[in-house]
């Protein structure tokens, strides 16, 4: 530590740490890592059913009758260990688990336990998909500075949370444009030191916002996390040993023969593209500085990243994640890497043509909120240029009416894309009662999750660009009619009635055929044609939104339904309240 300008700090601080003054709001210490090092929130792990979910422990070497667990929810999904082993050459366990067959596609907590009291849970550790695309997209975001860019000294720092507040509104349109994974490259948090100090509890707040997000989030270090400051008294190395405490890894400060690196770098693969994400720092304390030296990247790190994409699998393409690279030592033609991404100089740069492309992405912390996508299509990789979440996060919104409360039986969600951008792969989840089953309109429902006393449905939004979208889920209350190919045609059911506007109609057909259904008026004048088509065999739904075939609203009275399919005909009587 600089003892000269930590002097003359205080000097102009007036004494401040002879005083230090009690924190202004007071925050919960966040889940320090003990048993699982691997998966964890910032380390996710993205599987499939069927594939392997490979879980690395730190515990004793004596340790016996492992278990582990997927969880979510009411959701508790016991896993079958194929293999328990320690490594004293890396001082942990490796527990291999075949994925399971889940009831909802998501993300999952991940809880380990061993005999003699070991019970540990990390949260949202555990993406299962429901196959490995082939086409998809994810999110670059970068310098999030949470929670303010005021340092702690500074007037108004207690109180302030404009970072946390501007990631959040980012985090909206994330979860909405529903990307494969997002990755962070640093400066996570403003100041690394202010975890423990004065409870400021920096790294436990950011650990705890990590998990608005509903996608898996992957995290590497920056110089404002790991690299400490002179003029800040906690003691040299503060910052990183709290990164390690909360992030990963404590035996990075003692490292094993058998994992001798003295950085957190990791790799992933997603179908044709291999993912590596670097560590990255300036070492304003020079703390141990014959390791660390004055910043990235050491030269085991190199070492480490070389081997790394040697060991890709052959004609992958190749994406590097990092916070910057201080030294310029990083050579991505040498490397065959397709991709860098970093950030670290808040502001765009790099060409987004050519290869390799070297890309720099604006900071998520600055006004305008800005984030990046980037498409991957059989293994090519395009990022496109930045967006921007907007001031108050304006740019993608979502409405419902009524609530996303679990408490209606008919929901419209209306989202608003300003982004000059289609989201393809959106994603709604809407609240419903429990029901037979759920009708759609507006997009896809491609699971619902009932574990929880509402059931939430997962719907598929194709977001057009610089557009609006409005989808409804409705509660399908037709829970009688039978199941297979029924005997022959007939109007089953209409629902509810009176109706105020909106009536499903539920038809059967014994036979695929034309099949038209029509609603008149008591005058016998046809209102609306609601399907005019061919239909397959079996069981059909059909609203109608007490609409003409002009669009007008209808008035309150007494309508007709009307099934004809082949020689088939039946009517009912439907009652239109306003």
């Amino acid at each position: 530590m600089n003892f000269r300008i930590l002097a003359a700090f205080l000097a102009l601080a007036g004494g401040l740490l002879s005083a230090c003054p009690a924190p202004a709001q007071t925050h919960a210490l966040g889940d320090t890592l003990t048993v699982i090092q691997r998966p964890l929130l910032n380390i996710p792990s993205l599987v499939v059913p069927g594939g392997d979910l490979v879980i690395r422990c730190d515990a004793s070497p004596t340790a016996t009758g492992w278990t582990a667990s997927l969880e979510r929810g009411g959701l508790d999904i016991p896993l079958t260990l194929d293999e328990a082993a320690y490594d004293p050459d890396t001082l942990w366990w490796t527990l291999l688990a075949v994925v399971p067959e889940v009831p909802v596609f998501d993300l999952y907590d991940l809880r380990v336990t061993a005999d003699g009291g070991v019970d540990d849970v990390t949260r949202q550790a555990v993406s299962v998909m429901a196959q490995i695309p082939a086409e998809y997209y994810f999110v670059h975001l970068t310098d999030t500075h949470l929670p303010t860019y005021l340092y702690y000294y500074q007037s108004g720092a207690d109180t302030d949370s404009t970072n946390t507040v501007g990631l959040r509104h980012i985090i909206g349109d994330v979860n909405v444009i529903n990307p494969a994974f997002v990755v962070i490259t640093g400066d996570l948090i403003h100041e690394g030191e202010l975890e423990d100090f004065l409870e400021k509890r920096y790294y436990s707040r950011a650990q705890r916002q990590l998990t608005e997000f509903e996608v898996p989030v992957f995290l590497t270090a920056g110089n404002h996390d790991i690299g400490g400051w002179n003029d800040t008294p906690p003691s040299d190395g503060t910052a990183r040993r709290d990164w390690w405490r909360f992030f990963g890894w404590k035996r990075l400060d003692n490292p094993p023969p058998g994992a001798p690196w003295r950085t957190q770098d990791f790799s992933f693969d997603l179908d044709a593209v291999h993912f590596v994400c670097l560590e990255a720092y300036d070492n304003y304390d020079s703390w141990r500085w014959p390791i660390y030296g004055y910043e990235s990247f050491i030269g085991s790190q190199l070492q480490w990243l070389a081997a790394d994409l040697a060991a890709a699998p052959a004609g992958s393409a190749r994406v590097l994640f990092y916070h910057y690279d201080f030294q310029n030592q990083i050579d991505l033609s040498a490397l065959g890497v397709d991709l860098a991404l970093w950030g670290h100089i808040h502001s765009d740069s790099g060409s987004l043509t050519g290869s390799p492309l070297d890309v720099s992405t604006d900071n998520a912390g600055g006004q305008n909120h800005p984030f990046r996508l980037v498409r991957v299509s059989d293994g090519r990789v395009v990022p496109l240029p930045t967006l921007s979440a907007g001031t108050v996060g304006q740019t993608l919104t979502v409405s419902y009416s009524p609530a996303n409360d679990g408490a209606h039986d008919r929901i419209t969600a209306t989202v608003v894309n300003g982004h000059a951008e289609r989201f393809e792969h959106g994603l709604l989840r809407i609240h419903m009662p429990p029901a037979a089953g759920y009708l759609v309109t507006g997009g896809t429902l491609i699971q619902r999750d009932d574990s929880g006393p509402d059931v939430v449905c997962y719907v598929r939004a194709d977001v057009p660009a610089s557009g609006s979208l409005a989808v409804t889920v409705e509660a399908d209350h037709f829970t009688g009619l039978p199941g297979g190919v029924p005997a022959a045609a007939r109007l089953a059911a209409i629902h509810p009635n009176p109706c105020n506007p909106r009536a499903e109609i539920a038809f059967e057909l014994g036979e695929t055929g034309p099949c038209r259904l029509t609603v008149f008026d008591v005058q016998g004048r046809a209102v609306t044609v609601i399907e005019d088509r061919v239909l397959e065999a079996g069981a059909h739904r059909a609203v109608w939104d007490g609409r003409d075939a002009a669009g007008r609203d209808q008035p309150s009275g007494v309508y007709l339904v009307s099934l004809r399919a082949g020689a088939f005909s039946e009517n009912r009587k439907l009652t239109l309240v306003r």
